[in-house]
């Protein structure tokens, strides 16, 4: 809506602009375009975070795995546990060797290699403990 306002110095009503509000279609196509690419490295970066946090969850289990094994084998006498012999087991996709053999002061060296699969390939760990051996077990 345009106002009539007098010029001043020449007497006569002319028409004034306002100044106008908003944004042009520059400022609006700019913006837009710096949200778009905001948006699209937050959805890249979840997508790396969530694969991250898969192989996490995979390499934990296996730790898990190799942890039991370990709470097993001390729960076993020293005297039925097989020396250098290698042993074997699968289970939810993660496969695990482990061999015992003879520790110094009185323990029982285990080494448990723990493998499993991820998107590009296979990972093994190796975990070591040492477990007592009492007198008379």
């Amino acid at each position: 809506m345009n106002r009539q306002r007098r010029v001043p110095g020449n007497g006569r009503t002319g028409f004034t602009r306002r100044p106008r509000r908003g944004v042009t279609l520059v400022e609006l196509i700019v913006a837009m375009t710096i949200l778009a690419v905001g948006l699209l490295a937050i959805v890249g970066t979840s997508a790396t975070i969530a694969r991250s946090l898969g192989e996490a969850r995979a390499a934990n289990l296996a730790a898990i795995h190799a942890e039991s094994r370990f709470e097993q084998l001390a729960g076993t006498a020293c005297t039925s546990l097989t020396l250098g012999t290698p042993s074997t087991a699968e289970s939810r996709g993660i496969s695990e060797s482990w061999v015992v053999t003879e520790g110094v002061n009185a323990t029982r060296e285990v080494v448990n290699t723990v493998s499993w699969k991820t998107r590009s390939g296979t990972r093994s760990q190796q975990f070591t403990t040492l477990l007592p051996c009492r007198p008379g077990a």
